[in-house]
């Protein structure tokens, strides 16, 4: 990834000194677009990072000189949507680098004294939201997809990014995503939109965001069909623009083994899944077994909800539970398809294959006859699922020489189709072992610097000092610092690649 793209004309300011770059703030009423004027404006620090689940948060903090409540406009509340624009010397060189919220405290009046009276606003991005299921529809409901693949923009209905964001109310032309079309054969959705939009992101090392221009970005992965990834250096910075630096080293994300664990999802052919089989059973001179309908006492009579619970075969011909089935026979199929004793059949009181996947729902009446039932049975295609399904890979060489040290990995997400000639769940693997290893510790840095085009995620160059030389880091954290009073600054921590 790299850094947004400035205007000319602000990008010739970045290293200016002269230039003293300042904030403007818009906030979104119903009746348009409103700046707030330049000399309320205290203090403004916005923050963006990477959570532990994988996914971008931005936020930030307002103090405004005066009060802003609900009395002076009821359009001051949480939830209002707020821009963030930094600015050299006028309207015209000016940069729009966050869409925010205001977060439920709202607008937070404080006044000391008499003359000073402030306005404290806590702001939020749209993850927040997406990570509250009460806001969410039917997020009591957790949603089953078979065969989707992760990301597409031309098939937003198969693809799982635009399904998850759909759940928080996130239309196909509020996203903006890369290609990333392996196929996931079954998954269930039960989260948060947000959780579950990390939780694909990490899977497949991309970049999620709710951003400035459209609402969700899901981009920059190195498994990108499109080749969008860009590990380019967006900006370098030396010693002379370094106001401080502290070095960490990152040993509590290395490992030499990676055990690699998720459900394994087969899709089989069709074929038999289910067949009646409840005792007693009787045997005929032939000794072939049949079941005998000689009264109402069986559970498929009188039971009104009884379970077809189906299962299949993998290909190594052992039982495996179906998780997902489709292509099942029709009740006319079922009932065509009935072996019995004689010449009655059994009448099908109930036949429902559509409410459960990994079930159908019978109930048979014998209508008062004796029937000796020899075969009832449902067909069908299914995905059956392989449980505590692992990848091991490792380093000797590094086993060797710093003992081994395992850290276990799992996700929902993984697919088996190929990347670059082999499964993509065996290569993830060996590309998150070969993180776990580079681990080259990183820096704290502030400076005066504007980087208000910095992301995420992006990559630059830094120099410590001139015989160090320059080296290549990723961003994991930034802050930009606005007093009114004092100098700008902005906080970034990065991590050495």
């Amino acid at each position: 990834m790299r850094f947004y793209e400035l205007p000319p004309e602000v990008e010739t300011k970045i290293r200016d000194v002269d230039a003293r770059p300042f904030v403007r703030v818009v906030l979104e009423l119903s009746s348009g677009d409103v700046y707030l004027p330049d000399s309320d404006i205290l203090e403004c620090v916005t923050t963006s990072y990477k959570t532990e689940a994988g996914g971008i948060v931005n936020c930030g903090e307002l103090l405004l000189k005066g009060i802003y409540d609900i009395e002076n406009n009821s359009e001051y509340a949480p939830s209002l949507g707020v821009q963030i624009w930094y600015c050299f010397g006028n309207r015209e060189n000016t940069f729009y680098r966050f869409h925010l919220f205001v977060d439920d405290n709202g607008f937070q009046i404080q006044e000391t004294g008499y003359l000073t009276k402030t306005t404290k606003i806590k702001l939020i991005d749209l993850s927040s939201k997406l990570d509250d299921t009460k806001l969410q529809r039917n997020w009591t409901d957790a949603q089953t997809v078979v065969h989707a693949c992760v990301c597409s923009k031309l098939d937003p209905h198969e693809s799982l990014v635009h399904i998850i964001a759909a759940r928080g109310g996130i239309t196909p032309l509020e996203i903006n995503c890369g290609t990333l079309l392996f196929d996931v054969p079954y998954v269930v959705i039960a989260g948060s939109a947000w959780k579950e939009l990390c939780a694909l992101a990490k899977a497949y090392d991309a970049i999620v965001e709710c951003g400035k221009d459209l609402t969700i970005s899901f981009i920059e992965s190195p498994y990108d069909g499109e080749k969008e990834f860009n590990d380019d250096s967006g900006f370098c910075l030396t010693e002379n623009e370094i106001t401080h630096y502290r070095f960490f080293n990152n040993n509590d994300k290395y490992a030499n083994n990676v055990r690699l664990k998720y459900t394994h999802y087969v899709q089989t052919e069709r074929q038999e899944l289910w067949n009646y089989s409840d005792a007693p059973v009787w045997y005929d001179e032939d000794m072939q077994p049949y079941y005998p309908f000689t009264d109402d006492n069986r559970a498929i009579i009188k039971d009104n909800d009884y379970e077809a619970i189906y299962t299949a075969k993998n290909e190594e011909g052992k039982t495996r539970n179906v998780v997902f089935a489709d292509q099942l026979d029709s009740e006319e199929d079922f009932i065509e398809a009935m072996e019995v004793t004689g010449e009655e059949k059994p009448v099908v009181i109930q036949y429902d294959t559509t409410t459960f996947k990994d079930r159908a729902i019978v109930q048979l009446c014998r209508d008062g006859k004796l029937i000796g039932l020899r075969k009832a049975f449902i067909s069908g295609r299914a995905i059956i699922s392989e449980t505590n399904y692992s990848i091991f890979v490792k380093d000797e060489n590094e086993i060797a020489a710093k003992g081994q040290i395992v850290k276990n990995v799992t996700s929902k997400y993984l697919s088996d189709d190929l990347f670059e000639g082999e499964p993509f769940c065996q290569r993830r693997a060996k590309d998150f072992l070969q993180e776990c290893i580079n681990c080259k510790g990183g820096y704290y840095l502030t400076t005066y610097i504007p980087l208000i085009h910095a992301r995420v995620g992006a990559f630059m160059d830094i120099r410590l000092n001139a015989q160090s030389g320059f080296k290549k880091v990723r961003i994991d954290e930034l802050t930009f610092r606005y007093k009114k009073d004092d100098a700008f600054s902005s906080e970034i921590w990065v991590t050495r690649v």
